[in-house]
């Protein structure tokens, strides 16, 4: 196998095969090949049209140094952080930039480093996972060119049969994580062609795709020359601007409203010339007739002491230079050791996991300085071993299919909420504005309890909006887009209309939910959970509102057990008596991306959410404390989760069917 090199870009909103921020380039030696790919990515507008200049000085450094991949990529980063740091310096603090670098290093087809610094993300496929690495809250998160020093991100990886995706950050937002996912799932020569429909809209954006895989390329890495004269080396200027051995990258087209700073587009002065990487080495001209006499005498003299210090140096500086060495590997494993201290000490999963990155980091210097040092590779052992234990990865094995919407369910199926209860699955969908009730155990038909359109006692019915189980009566409850209110009792197939006061006096209904015989219901734009008490035939009652009035905008999902849980993208919202306490899922590796889903298993006191965007289910402990996750390759497009009364089972719902499996409470 070999490796395969794939890349698309959007630049100024057109489809490029290789745009001006991806660095594309090989490096060869008489012992080994090296292909090293190098994505930019700016911070802000201003940035963009150094994406190149920066990806391209990563590059023709590292090619030069002849340290171990790892020290010879982390220098070249750190060199070009400094120049363009000390440009920033000397420049009006509107013409400053900064840019992000993710940087893959690929040896023997298969072997790759991945140094990452600054916003960028990367996905890898291993197998049957897939794992996303980005530098969020860690200290590789300061891009080159800030005031700060940067701590690149260094994340050794195996390519066996995988595959490497390097995105902007923009495309990953524009495809959300379960497309990434689904693309890499469709293999290597798939992938791309999954994700360009996604980010087509974008106006500069790049995607690159390094994969096991014995085919062509369209488009050859170019060389990086490193085996040249050293004076030449020593003297040539390579700066952010006019290298001139390199090809000219595609020119950069600037989204409507960027402008090209120091150009008079902008209105401010002009910017200082960035400074060069290397040092410029002045090289005198011969002298002529009118210059004084070579005191040759001094030069001697000089010559001698030079080569005495020479020779002081070549017997001095070697153990001077190991001993410096060994000090500070000797101080970077020590600071990953202290960092699994902190871990096993800390009392929170957020801090526990800032600790474990943090250990990473340090034994990926270590691995810097010493590659083969056998304490290292302990460290990364403990520290990805408590990490996972951190993620709480469950896969599910056995998924069971109950039902499949296509041949059971007239179409159009569009799915949006599942309740258990009564012994049924109880399915809202808006196709065609109905309720059906589903047998769990597949043995009666599906029957259709609510439609929009029909009347029922003297109500037409609207498209259901939201629909919520009560224990205490035996009875599904439905709200409509009317504020109208229904029940479907046990052993009836049909809807009874319900009393509810003052309905048309809320502005908005997104979530339902009943405890202790009371109803409660989700006004996002009114701010508030209404709560209903029981009267008469229905809730012919003052209605209270209990949050006292919140930004709720934007939620779409309630659970209610005396305490209030909200569903509010990416956050699950927990309020005690009115007053809001932190945030659910605490601890959680990444948070929610799409969350569409919330049940809560009131006797053992879990509360699920069910993540679209991230293909999962995850459960969290009342008090808000995550402690599972649950994923199989069929959660690609969740619209809902249920819980079974006797809380043993979760049941999925998508887009085609619903699912269930087996769960252990915590």
């Amino acid at each position: 196998m070999t490796v395969w090199v794939g890349r698309y870009a959007m630049v100024s909103g057109q489809v490029r095969e290789h745009g001006p921020w991806l660095v594309d380039r090989v490096r060869r030696s008489e012992d080994q090949e090296l292909r090293v790919v190098v994505l930019a990515e700016p911070t802000d507008a201003r940035s963009a049209e150094f994406c190149h200049e920066v990806a391209e000085a990563v590059a023709v450094l590292f090619a030069r140094e002849s340290l171990s991949i790892t020290g010879g990529l982390l220098r070249a980063l750190r060199q070009a952080h400094a120049n363009l740091a000390e440009w920033n310096r000397r420049s009006l603090r509107e013409h400053r930039v900064a840019v992000g670098v993710t940087c893959a290093v690929v040896r023997d087809g298969r072997e790759v480093l991945l140094a990452q610094v600054g916003p960028g993300v990367a996905y890898v496929r291993e197998g049957d996972r897939i794992t996303r690495y980005h530098t969020a809250e860690l200290p590789a998160a300061t891009p080159i060119g800030s005031p700060d020093p940067i701590e690149p991100l260094f994340t050794s990886l195996t390519l066996n049969d995988g595959q490497l995706l390097l995105l902007t950050e923009n495309a990953e937002a524009a495809l959300g994580r379960h497309t990434i996912e689904n693309a890499l799932n469709a293999g290597p020569e798939q992938a791309l062609a999954q994700l360009f429909p996604h980010t087509r809209g974008l106006t500069d954006m790049n995607a690159v795709l390094i994969a096991d895989l014995d085919i062509d390329e369209d488009q050859i890495a170019a060389p990086l020359d490193f085996e040249e004269d050293p004076e030449e080396i020593e003297g040539r200027e390579v700066a952010f601007t006019g290298m001139d051995d390199i090809p000219e990258p595609p020119p950069v087209r600037r989204p409507r409203g960027w402008k090209v700073l120091g150009s008079g587009e902008d209105g401010g002065a002009p910017r200082p010339p960035l400074p060069s990487i290397r040092r410029t080495r002045t090289v005198g001209g011969r002298g002529n007739a009118l210059a004084p006499l070579v005191p040759w005498r001094t030069v001697a003299l000089v010559a001698a002491a030079a080569v005495g210090l020479a020779l002081l140096a070549w017997l001095v500086l070697p153990g001077i230079l190991s001993e410096d060495r060994a000090a500070e590997l000797d101080t970077a494993i020590a600071q990953a050791e202290a960092q699994l201290e902190v871990a096993a000490t800390a009392e929170s999963a957020d801090s526990q996991r800032e600790a474990l990155q943090a250990a990473l980091t340090e034994a990926e210097r270590a691995r810097a300085l010493a590659p083969d040092d056998p304490r290292i590779e302990q460290i990364v052992a403990n520290a990805e071993a408590r990490l996972a234990a951190l993620d709480a990865v469950t896969n599910v094995e056995n998924l069971e299919r109950l039902v499949t919407f296509e041949g059971t369910i007239t179409a159009p199926v569009q799915p949006e909420e599942l309740v258990a209860g009564g012994n049924a699955l109880w399915l809202r969908e808006s196709g065609r504005g109905r309720v059906i009730r589903l047998d769990p155990a597949g043995e009666a038909e599906p029957v259709e309890v609510y439609r929009a359109g029909e009347t029922y006692g003297d109500v037409t019915a609207r498209d259901p909006a939201a629909i919520a189980w009560d224990a205490s009566t035996q009875r599904l409850l439905i709200i409509d887009a009317g504020r109208s209110l229904f029940a479907v009792d046990i052993g009836n197939d049909t809807a009874a209309p319900l009393a509810l006061r003052d309905a048309d006096e809320m502005r908005s209904v997104a979530g339902i939910a009943v405890y202790l015989g009371n109803l409660y219901i989700l006004d996002p734009d009114g701010g508030e959970v209404w709560r209903y008490l029981p009267a008469a035939e229905g809730f012919d009652s003052e209605r209270t509102g209990i949050l006292g009035g919140v930004d709720l905008a934007g939620s779409t999902g309630l659970a209610v057990d005396g305490e209030v849980f909200v569903l509010d993208a990416p956050s699950l919202r927990h309020f005690v008596q009115g007053r809001e306490e932190e945030p659910m899922l605490r601890g959680i590796d990444t948070p929610t991306e799409t969350p569409v889903g919330l049940v809560e298993d009131v006797l053992r006191e879990i509360v699920y959410v069910a993540d679209r965007g991230g293909g999962r289910i995850v459960a969290s402990d009342r008090e808000g404390e995550f402690f599972r996750q649950y994923r199989h390759p069929d959660f690609i497009d969740l619209r809902g989760v249920a819980v079974a009364p006797d809380g043993t089972a979760l049941y999925a719902l998508t887009s085609d069917g619903i699912s269930s499996f087996p769960v252990t409470p915590r």
